[in-house]
C-alpha cells in the first residue's frame, strides 16, 4: 500500500536530517541487492545442509512438516517489520524502531541482543562451514587448525566489508543466484534419479511415528531447522540508509524473502525426504544431505553441492557483519555505547569501520570459546526472536508514534500483532525448554544479563559526566 509518500532517496535523506542524523553512508543497495540481503542471511542452502540431520534424528522425516508451520509464523512477524521498514528507513532497524516507539531503555536492550545474536549466528555459520570444507578438500583439520582457518575467515569478511557495500553487495547477489540455482539443479536432479531407480518413498512423510512417545516434543524440536534459517528477514530495514528508496524496496524486500525461503525451503527439504534411500543410514550420517546426493547423483555432483554451501556460508558471513555493524553504528551515533566516537566513525567509502571491527573482534572471541554448533545456532534463535518480542510488543503498544509509511497493514493490524506475539512466546519456548537447549538458554540469559548490566553502568557513569 503506498499512501502517496515520496520515497526518493532524496526525500529519505530528508527523514534522516528530520531525525537529527547527517547522511553518512552511501545508498548503494538496489531492488535486488536488498533482497538478497534478506535472502543470504537466512540462506535456505545452509541451514538445511547445518540442520536436516538435527530433525532426523529427534523427530524423523515427520519432522519436515514443521516447516510450513514455522514460515507461516515468521510471516506474521514480517508483515510487521514490513510496515516498520516503510515507516521509518533508518539504519539499525531494531534499535531505532523501539526508539522511534518511544522507549530508548528498550531500544537499546532491543539492540544489544540483536547484535550478539547475530554475532552468534555468524560464528555458528562459520563453525558449520568447516565441515563441507574439510569434506569438500579432502582433509582433516585438528583443533589448532580450524581455530586458525576460522580466524582467517572472519578477517577475510571484515575486510570485504571494510572495502565498500558494493563489493559485499555484488557478493551477496551472485551467491544468491548461485543458491537459488543450486537448490533447484539438486532437486530436479534428484526426483529424476529418484524416478529411474524407484527411489520415493512417501510412507515415512504421511505416518507420525510412534517413538519417541509422545512424539509431540519431538515434533516440536524438528522446528529447530525452519526457526533458524527464517530468521534476519529485517536485515533489508537494517542498511535502508544505503538502499535506493528505501521506503518502498525494503518493506516488499522483507515480505518477499520469507516468501520465497520459505516455499524453496520445503521444496528442498520435501525432495530430499522423498528420496532418502534408507531412513536408518541416512538419520544416523552426520552429513545426510551430502549422503543423498552423492547416492543418486555422485561424487561431481556433491563436490559442486559442497562448494556451493561453502560460498553460502562465506556469504551469509559477510552479511551478518555488514548487517550487525550498521547496528552498532546507529546505537553509537546515539552516543548510547562506550567508544561511540570511534564505533560511528564512517570511512570515505560510506563504511562503518570501527563497527564492523568491533562485530569481528566479537565473532573471534566467540568463535575461540565456542562449545557447539546446535548451541550457537540454538542461542542465536532465541536471542533473536527475543528481540523480536520485544520490537513487536512494543509496536502493538506504541505504533501510533510512528510517522505514515509504505506499506500497512491497516486494520488487520491488531490481529496481526497478537498473533506475532503469541507465536513468539510459543516459539522461545520451543527453543529453551527441551534438555537439548538449555545450554542455548543459559547463553540467552548470559547476553541479556550482560546487557543490562551494561547499560546500567553506561548509564551511570553518564550521568556522573554531566553532573
Amino acid at each position: 500500500m503506498n499512501n502517496g509518500l515520496p520515497s526518493s532517496s532524496g526525500d529519505e535523506d530528508q527523514y534522516l536530517v528530520e531525525s537529527g542524523y547527517q547522511p553518512q553512508l552511501h545508498r548503494r543497495i538496489t531492488a535486488f541487492a536488498s533482497f538478497a540481503v534478506s535472502f543470504s542471511l537466512m540462506s535456505v542452502l545452509v541451514g538445511v545442509f547445518a540442520a536436516y540431520s538435527f530433525v532426523l534424528q529427534n523427530g524423523g522425516p515427520f519432522g519436515i512438516w514443521t516447516w510450513p508451520i514455522i514460515v507461516c509464523g515468521q510471516l506474521l512477524i514480517a508483515l510487521i517489520f514490513a510496515e516498520m521498514a516503510g515507516r521509518v528507513p533508518l539504519t539499525g532497524s531494531i534499535y531505532n524502531w523501539n526508539a522511534k516507539l518511544g522507549s530508548p531503555t528498550l531500544a537499546w536492550q532491543a539492540g544489544w541482543i540483536m547484535i550478539f545474536s547475530c554475532s552468534i549466528g555468524g560464528v555458528a555459520a562459520t563453525v558449520a562451514l568447516m565441515t563441507p570444507l574439510q569434506s569438500l578438500l579432502g582433509i582433516t583439520l585438528d583443533a589448532t587448525q580450524i581455530k586458525v582457518v576460522g580466524v582467517a575467515l572472519i578477517l577475510f569478511q571484515l575486510l570485504v566489508n571494510v572495502y565498500g557495500v558494493r563489493l559485499a553487495a555484488q557478493i551477496n547477489r551472485y551467491a544468491v543466484l548461485m543458491e537459488i540455482t543450486t537448490i533447484l539443479a539438486l532437486s530436479i536432479g534428484l526426483v529424476i534419479a529418484a524416478a529411474l531407480s524407484g527411489g520415493f518413498h512417501v510412507a515415512p512423510l504421511l505416518h507420525i511415528p510412534s517413538t519417541p512417545a509422545p512424539y509431540w516434543s519431538a515434533f516440536l524440536m524438528s522446528g529447530l531447522l525452519g526457526i533458524l534459517t527464517l530468521l534476519g528477514f529485517e536485515s533489508p530495514s537494517d542498511v535502508s540508509e544505503e538502499t535506493i528508496s528505501a521506503r518502498t524496496i525494503a518493506p516488499k524486500s522483507i515480505i518477499r524473502s520469507v516468501f520465497v525461503s520459505g516455499a524453496l525451503g520445503f521444496f528442498f527439504i520435501l525432495i530430499l525426504t522423498l528420496v532418502i534411500p534408507n531412513v536408518a543410514q541416512i538419520t544416523a550420517s552426520s552429513d545426510p544431505v551430502s549422503d543423498i546426493v552423492l547416492y543418486y547423483l555422485g561424487t561431481f555432483a556433491d563436490k559442486v553441492f559442497l562448494a556451493c554451501v561453502v560460498l553460502a556460508i562465506l556469504a551469509v558471513s559477510i552479511v551478518v557483519i555488514m548487517y550487525v555493524s550498521r547496528l552498532v553504528f546507529a546505537i553509537a551515533r546515539d552516543k548510547r555505547v562506550a567508544g561511540s566516537t570511534y564505533l560511528s566513525g564512517v570511512s570515505s567509502r560510506g563504511v562503518p569501520v570501527g563497527a564492523a571491527i568491533f562485530v569481528a573482534v566479537i565473532e573471534i572471541a566467540v568463535f575461540l570459546l565456542a562449545s557447539g554448533q546446535v548451541a550457537l545456532f540454538a542461542a542465536n534463535a532465541v536471542l533473536i526472536s527475543l528481540g523480536y518480542l520485544l520490537t513487536v510488543a512494543n509496536f502493538a503498544h506504541a505504533n501510533r508514534r510512528l510517522p505514515e509509511g509504505s506499506f500497512s497493514l491497516g486494520k488487520w493490524r491488531p490481529y496481526v500483532t497478537s498473533a506475532a506475539i503469541l507465536w513468539l512466546i510459543f516459539e522461545i519456548g520451543v527453543l529453551t525448554i527441551p534438555s537439548d537447549f538449555h545450554l542455548a538458554a543459559y547463553i540467552s540469559i548470559g547476553v541479556v544479563v550482560a546487557g543490562l548490566i551494561l547499560q546500567f553502568l553506561f548509564g551511570k557513569s553518564k550521568s556522573q559526566s554531566v553532573t
